[in-house]
């Protein structure tokens, strides 16, 4: 119910502790995409927070879909907004789902949720906060060239479509259960997945 709830946006923002102009600024940048915006239970450990999921066509790239000039406007207004926070901190989740055939119109008909990337950026000094909202680009587009990659290879082993659709459909309940979750490693300037730092420690 909630995956079908879910595919009728392309935008959604959850917030706390937001101006009414901080929020304005961000659903004018999406004026052109169906947003769902709403209020958010507080952490008290942060002044503000703010969640945008982009729901996406798995075909479509991420930067086809927000186009770069509008990702760079967005950095700097969550920067802006992390500035005016100060010590009291951002606490900032971008989220990255991808839906099969989301173009579809047929709201009934089940989508089918192929991945959902997860960025957290929780630091609470201006410097770490920033680098890691400016390498957010950088590892989307490593994630992309990474998939290209592995797509080829799949279609040069794999011959038996059936077997192709099966492997797929099985990955695709997998990474519903399990997101890709990523955080920032201020020390290394790049966005890690928790269980890389573990096994590296």
């Amino acid at each position: 119910m909630q995956e079908n709830q879910t595919s009728l946006f392309q935008v959604i923002i959850n917030h706390f502790g937001l101006s009414l102009g901080e929020t304005q600024a961000i659903n004018n940048l999406f004026s052109r995409y169906n947003v769902d915006e709403k209020e958010m239970e507080p952490d008290y450990e942060y002044a503000s927070i703010l969640e945008i999921e982009f729901i996406k066509d798995e075909k479509t790239p991420f930067f086809e879909f927000v186009p770069i000039d509008k990702w760079s406007t967005l950095i700097e207004i969550i920067k802006n907004v992390k500035k005016r926070r100060g010590k009291k901190g951002l606490k900032f989740k971008s989220i990255i789902t991808e839906i099969y055939d989301l173009e579809n119109t047929e709201y009934d008909k089940p989508k089918t949720l192929k991945k959902k990337i997860v960025f957290l950026l929780n630091h609470k000094d201006n410097i770490d906060f920033n680098k890691g909202l400016e390498r957010i680009e950088i590892t989307i587009e490593n994630i992309i060239e990474t998939d290209e990659s592995q797509k080829s290879q799949s279609s040069k082993q794999e011959t038996d479509k059936e077997f192709t659709k099966n492997t797929n459909q099985n990955k695709a309940a997998n990474d519903e259960l399990n997101p890709i979750s990523f955080i920032f490693d201020e020390s290394k300037r790049r966005w890690i997945k928790p269980i890389d730092k573990i096994q590296r420690a």
